[in-house]
């Protein structure tokens, strides 16, 4: 095959994941977490270079936010944000 011939493209899912491992790792007290997370992040400014807007779901923004707010990762909070989408803060159900 020839996986071994193409230029692996920076994703930002795969990027987001890889710096989760790394504050895990960091967390954990392993030295390899620092870097890993900062590689994670040269990979995310990759992927945002080459990405366009990013898609707009409400649901993926959630999840995104919170995973930032988790890892402390200000960039998946604002991504999650923005992914969200203008007047999502009101979806989620009425109550009363």
């Amino acid at each position: 095959m020839s996986n071994q011939n193409e230029q692996q493209q920076p994703s930002m899912i795969g990027a987001h994941l890889n710096y989760v491992k790394g504050a895990a790792s960091s967390a954990l007290g392993y030295e390899s977490g620092e870097q890993t997370k900062q590689q994670a992040v040269e990979e995310m400014r990759e992927a945002n270079k080459q990405g366009g807007p990013p898609t707009q779901s409400t649901v993926l923004g959630s999840v995104e936010s919170a995973a930032g707010n988790l890892t402390g990762c200000e960039g998946m909070q604002n991504e999650g944000e923005s992914r969200k989408g203008p007047g999502s803060g009101e979806a989620g159900g009425m109550t009363g």
